[in-house]
């Protein structure tokens, strides 16, 4: 397990790039939290827990302009959220395994398609 301080480090590494760019940043988080010892379980709801925060706050940051898309995010994100931990429940951690490492695979070929073929 990492210690402290290198936890810190990588969770600010995966938030810059959260800023940065968005996508894929939670399957980042998820290998994270697993690899510190959390279940799958732990990992989705800390991760879906960060994302609403995440997104409470540019909602607060941007709330001087109505901005409909922040507001139909965020209450996709809640609903979203709910949904996949009653799923994820219902899941055995082989097939949580799969379906991660699935997604990051697919996500993984996807970047390099988009990035070979501009």
């Amino acid at each position: 397990m990492a210690s402290p301080k290198k936890n810190l480090s990588i969770l600010f590494g995966i938030s810059v790039y959260d800023g940065m760019f968005g996508p894929r940043q939670a399957t980042m988080l998820m290998y994270t939290f697993l690899r510190n010892g959390a279940t799958y379980l732990q990992s989705l709801a800390f991760t879906r827990f960060q994302t609403f925060i995440s997104c409470t706050a540019a909602i607060i940051t941007y709330s001087w302009q109505v901005n409909w898309i922040a507001i139909y995010c965020t209450f996709g994100s809640l609903i979203g959220s709910r949904l996949a931990l009653r799923v994820a429940q219902k899941i055995s951690t082989g097939q949580l395994r799969f379906i991660l490492h699935s997604v990051t695979i697919a996500l993984l070929i996807q970047l390099v398609i988009r990035v070979a073929f501009p």
